[in-house]
């Protein structure tokens, strides 16, 4: 089933994938195309019925369409390029998370309550990550989303600058900081004067300017609440690194943790932030807009001039000829321009959504049992580590140690016989025929048969 926001997997379907619609551009194309097809039939209809004939000999039109599709190409592929970089960096950054949250419940040693405490709590943090970031290259800004809110509720806002937006107040926000800065000093010109207007009345001063204060404050703590919630994008994923960043350290100075741990986990904490300056990087460097408008000039110069080349030739079928050719070229550009940004939640766009599902999943199996022991695991009686041994692991262990060694000494020497059969066929067949006897326990060690054909007879005449 296709997830709510679209996915890039190929979603089940009776329609084979000519005649799919979803997931396609021609939703978004379509009005173009028919422009196309009333612009050809408005040239047809004029060279026939009409003395002014439109059959043009544009030997440009040739050209022009090797040049518009080498412009193509290359749009295509940088903007898959970019497409492929974003999912190559959210690996990555899978690779950190995935690396952070093993060292932490595994590596990171636990003697109270307070220790496993710690531990889950920074998983988590590991785990809002994921979906910060998501939300951060989405250009959502806010602690309150339903899928991270759980994770957040105990961490102090910060509000840092982020990098995908410019350093000005955004344009889409109810109330722009200039009015709520205009307004403030409005009502602070109106107190005032109500205050001087007052001055006759036997008012307390005391009770009067407690009250001046208590409705200033107000108006400060409002204009800043505003100011937070909607002019001030915030970089949480950021925000975030600081605090995994200093459980790391508390370990280092608990000792919770041994030196080459702490190191791999500071490499995979500096890794994320990478990842997550490569994904600033793809968003706020687009395809530079003269070239991208250079290319809408030269395809559409190309189609409009199409139809005066081919309606001597092809009269009528002229017009579905340049539909077609339209349908291809601005198909090709209009994927180029849905897969430039592989951040939002379009049919094409990378799955986000899905990804940071996935990593929930993989953290909460984790930590779901406790750290696992090896004597756990390894000492089980369902645990035959030797191939050709019928003891299990706890078996084994009873042993000593020259048995055991013995027993791997005679799995690694196998035993050649040499055997000749009747036909003179030579093959070789590895069978189970010696049994070792070590301790409580016996295994077969592995002999292999070579059959030698048998010795021509000597024809020679004396």
């Amino acid at each position: 089933m296709p997830r709510q926001y679209g996915t890039t997997v190929y979603v089940r379907s009776k329609w084979p994938l000519m005649l799919r619609i979803k997931g396609t551009v021609i939703l978004s194309i379509w009005w173009q195309v028919i422009a196309i097809g009333l612009y050809s039939t408005a040239v047809f209809f004029i060279h026939k019925y009409t003395d002014w004939k439109m059959n043009y000999s544009l030997s440009l039109v040739s050209v022009m369409g090797m040049v518009v599709s080498l412009l193509l190409v290359f749009r295509t592929n940088t903007a898959y390029d970019r497409y492929w970089e974003g999912r190559r960096l959210w690996s990555q950054m899978t690779l950190c998370i995935r690396n952070l949250t093993r060292g932490i419940w595994v590596c990171v040693s636990e003697t109270e309550t307070r220790d496993v405490l710690e531990k889950k709590s920074a998983i988590n943090l590991l785990v809002a990550f994921a979906f910060a970031t998501k939300h951060y290259l989405r250009e959502e800004y806010g602690y309150e989303y339903d899928d991270m809110v759980d994770l957040l509720t105990h961490i102090p806002k910060y509000s840092l600058p982020t990098s995908t937006q410019p350093m000005d107040w955004r344009t889409d926000i109810p109330t722009p900081l200039g009015t709520l800065q205009t307004q403030d000093i409005q009502q602070q010109q109106q107190q005032s004067s109500h205050l001087s207007e007052k001055q006759g009345v036997k008012l307390s001063g005391v009770s009067t300017t407690a009250h001046a204060e208590t409705r200033h404050r107000r108006q400060q703590n409002k204009r800043r609440a505003l100011a937070f919630d909607f002019l001030t994008p915030t970089n949480i994923p950021v925000e975030l690194s600081y605090y995994i960043g200093s459980y790391i350290k508390s370990c280092s100075a608990k000792q919770k943790v041994d030196a080459a741990t702490l190191t791999m986990m500071n490499n995979a904490l500096v890794s994320m932030i990478d990842c997550l300056t490569g994904f600033e990087r793809i968003l706020r460097t687009p395809i530079p807009l003269a070239y991208s408008i250079h290319l809408h000039h030269a395809t559409w110069i190309y189609l409009l001039a199409l139809p005066f080349q081919l309606v001597q030739n092809q009269n009528e079928l002229m017009i579905p000829s340049v539909m077609l050719a339209s349908f291809t070229l601005l198909g090709i550009l209009g994927i180029g321009y849905e897969i430039e940004n592989p951040f939002n939640d379009d049919y094409n766009d990378l799955p986000l959504d899905d990804f940071c599902k996935v990593i929930q999943a993989e953290v909460d199996s984790m930590v779901m049992n406790r750290a696992p022991v090896p004597a756990d695991w390894i000492f089980s009686e369902n645990n035959y580590p030797l191939a050709n041994s019928r003891l299990s692991a706890k078996e084994l262990s009873e042993l000593s140690l020259e048995e055991v060694h013995r027993i791997l000494e005679s799995e690694g020497r196998p035993t050649v016989h040499y055997t000749r059969n009747e036909t003179g066929n030579v093959h070789e067949e590895a069978i189970q025929n010696l049994n070792i006897q070590g301790g409580s326990g016996a295994t077969n060690v592995p002999s292999i048969v070579v059959e030698v054909p048998p010795t021509a007879p000597d024809n020679k005449k004396d």
